[in-house]
């Protein structure tokens, strides 16, 4: 909440001017803008009173005078006139005595917001998927038949478990080679048709040795085979 000091010194930025001369120019029709705006800015209930009052007499001073009949002069039109002279006056005095004590200066908000960097979660993510995959080999080491009932290594199939990854290389189709490890259609083949000579593949590096796998593509793939 923005705090008035009455006997403290004015803030350096100036009030803009249309504060008073709205209601100066408008005839009064504006006058009161300049208070609501005051309040607004300074979110005091003692504002917003005056504000209310200010309003108040201006609908009054409207609303009496329009009731009466075209060109009529009696009490009720002399009390219109008086409450839209006050709400006009009212409004011209409040803007030039609070207008000069209030912060005009930009927001904050109006200032640009930092740009956001996407390379902290990039690099989270990364290493979260590390870590799963670490998990799961550990847990296929530990209980190799609890990461087949997991379908470690199967992300063809539905699941819960998150694995971060892994491809078994053992028994994953040729189709989720492809996709999950990136090989091509031809080394997926032979991939598939290596491990059914073989029954199964017993090191990863076998897919070089036995499967004909390049070792750059080997280098590229190894860290998500996994072998059950």
């Amino acid at each position: 909440m923005q705090q008035l000091d009455p006997g403290g010194p004015r803030t350096a930025s100036r009030p803009p001017k249309w504060l008073w001369a709205l209601p100066v120019f408008s005839c009064g029709l504006l006058s009161v803008v300049p208070p609501i705006v005051i309040a607004a800015k300074l979110r005091q209930s003692q504002a917003w009173w005056l504000a209310g009052g200010l309003t108040i007499a201006w609908f009054l001073g409207f609303a009496l005078v329009g009731s009466q009949p075209e060109g009529a002069d009696n009490f009720w039109t002399t009390c219109g006139v008086l409450f839209y002279l006050a709400s006009w006056i009212g409004g011209v005095v409040y803007a030039l005595v609070m207008g000069p004590r209030l912060d005009w200066s930009p927001t904050t908000s109006s200032m640009v917001a930092p740009s956001y960097d996407p390379n902290p979660a990039a690099i989270a993510a990364i290493q979260a998927g590390r870590r799963k995959r670490e998990e799961a080999r550990e847990l296929a080491r530990r209980d190799p038949q609890m990461a087949r009932d997991l379908r470690v290594g199967r992300p063809d199939l539905a699941r819960q478990y998150d694995d971060g990854g892994l491809v078994d290389v053992n028994s994953a189709p040729e189709v989720t080679l492809a996709r999950w490890l990136g090989l091509s259609a031809a080394q997926s083949a032979q991939v598939v048709e290596v491990r059914q000579q073989l029954t199964r593949f017993e090191h990863v590096e076998d897919l070089v040795n036995l499967a004909g796998l390049e070792p750059s593509t080997y280098d590229q793939v190894k860290d998500r085979i996994i072998l059950l």
